[in-house]
């Protein structure tokens, strides 16, 4: 009997020793988009860093990084490259024009935003049809699950919504709530120097404007504690934070029903809204996000506090 006893606890303890079986993670209908978002077989893009991609992507994904279309400058990292045109030839090579659907695929609340500042990209562009959905969203490109190729679109000149962003020097303006003088030129002004620095925001004088502007700072709390606009004298805007996570939802697609968290913080769709955030990643996802749920007036301070400053 003890013998029996004595065999059992060893084959027990034999079973507990062993190696774990590895957990595997499916890429497929996990959380994300709804199955229609990848009907039509749209451009997929993927904008986690190379590594995270490397190791495993929907078939078909193109992997880009938000740097890709910014300028080279370390004091405004955020702001657009100049030449627009360019960007959208190399848009062109990867089968983006103005009338493709585009899924932009991320790590949602874990990232910075990254899925909706290209977003933002591609709409100041003049590319329309654009969504946002978690990397672990897939579905089956083909049977075989291989890599479809890609297929270029011919070159196309973007038609710029510039409703969409605003410099600094605008940004600036509307902060302050007041205009910068006309430089002079030696004794004369130079006709360059005789037009205004400050564009008209909506169709709307600076005066009328400046009443309606409201600038939304999108990062962290704890961010925003450190160091915000209401801390510099010279702004007279009102300012509210509200982190860019809040504008999402778990599945990293718009968070629609946070407008009525949005009015009641004074943010309603008469508003002008500049959007702050450290370079223009968050304020251009929730830029976005803002358009898609109705806030047309919404605006993307592109430099950020890193230009601000």
């Amino acid at each position: 009997m003890k013998l029996v006893i004595s065999a059992l606890v060893m084959v027990l303890a034999l079973v507990a020793c062993q190696t774990k079986p590895t957990k595997v993670t499916s890429e497929q209908g996990v959380i994300g988009a709804p199955e229609k978002l990848m009907d039509g077989g749209p451009v997929i893009l993927d904008v986690r860093a190379p590594f995270e991609f490397n190791l495993a992507h929907v078939p078909g994904a193109i992997n880009i990084r938000w740097e890709d279309f910014s300028s080279q400058d370390p004091n405004s990292r955020g702001v657009l490259q100049d030449d627009l045109f360019a960007v959208a030839r190399r848009l062109s090579l990867i089968g983006i024009d103005p009338d493709s659907k585009v899924v932009i695929l991320g790590k949602g609340k874990l990232g910075a935003g990254e899925e909706g500042r290209i977003a933002w990209t591609l709409e100041v562009l003049g590319v329309k049809n654009v969504h946002t959905a978690l990397h672990t969203v897939a579905r089956e490109m083909n049977p075989k699950g291989d890599e479809p190729p890609v297929k270029n679109k011919s070159m196309w000149k973007p038609v710029v919504d510039e409703s969409l962003f605003i410099d600094s020097k605008n940004f600036k303006a509307y902060a302050t709530q007041k205009l910068p003088p006309l430089k002079m030129t030696g004794k004369k002004k130079s006709k360059k120097a005789m037009d205004l620095p400050v564009s008209s925001l909506f169709g709307m004088n600076f005066n009328e404007a400046k009443l309606k502007v409201v600038i939304l700072d999108v990062r962290s709390s704890a961010e925003y504690g450190i160091n915000n606009l209401t801390k510099y004298k010279n702004v007279k805007a009102p300012v509210v934070q509200l982190e860019w996570k809040e504008f999402f939802t778990d599945s990293n697609t718009v968070a629609k029903d946070l407008a009525k968290k949005l009015e009641s913080k004074g943010i309603t769709q008469d508003k002008i809204i500049m959007v702050i955030s450290s370079h223009g990643v968050r304020s251009g996802a929730v830029t976005f996000a803002l358009r898609e749920m109705g806030f047309r007036q919404s605006v993307n301070f592109a430099g950020g506090y890193e230009q601000w400053k």
